[in-house]
């Protein structure tokens, strides 16, 4: 993942640095693709509708359920479980604490229901990420009181 908004030491890259101006020769430095395999990240669009109903898109719904203090249960819904077929399916989900470090991440098999458990029990902040193969990356970002 490429945040424009960080700056990176370790690759010498300064803060809002677009995607764009990293060269054809950029690759990332953990899993070695280059900047042209990057797809950009959207946010959900949540609207109203004429009768001042609010609809999210469900289809990638990331359910948390808190288990404990320290654990949760993340899945992925709309009105049932997420597909899990070879052509539609979430491949993974992640967890990410609040500097946008990967702190866990499972990568889920063909047929695999998208449910998984993580902890949390040093987290203020942890966001949630999951990676649809037909409608790339979502995500939800949690604070814990």
């Amino acid at each position: 993942m490429y945040d424009e908004s960080i700056w990176d030491n370790y690759e010498n890259i300064k803060a809002w640095t677009k995607m764009h101006d990293l060269g054809v020769d950029f690759k990332c430095p953990i899993c070695w693709e280059y900047a042209e395999n990057f797809q950009e990240i959207i946010e959900e669009v949540n609207y109203i509708d004429e009768n001042n109903i609010l609809w999210l898109e469900f289809e990638h719904y990331i359910n948390i359920e808190e288990l404990s203090d320290w654990k949760i249960k993340v899945s992925v819904w709309k009105w049932d479980l997420h597909p899990s077929w070879e052509e539609h399916r979430i491949s993974q989900i992640s967890l990410f604490d609040e500097y946008w470090d990967l702190v866990s991440e499972y990568f889920l098999d063909i047929w695999e229901e998208p449910i998984v458990e993580f902890d949390i029990d040093w987290l203020d902040e942890y966001e949630i990420v999951v990676r649809c193969s037909v409608h790339w990356l979502w995500w939800r970002k949690i604070k814990n009181d």
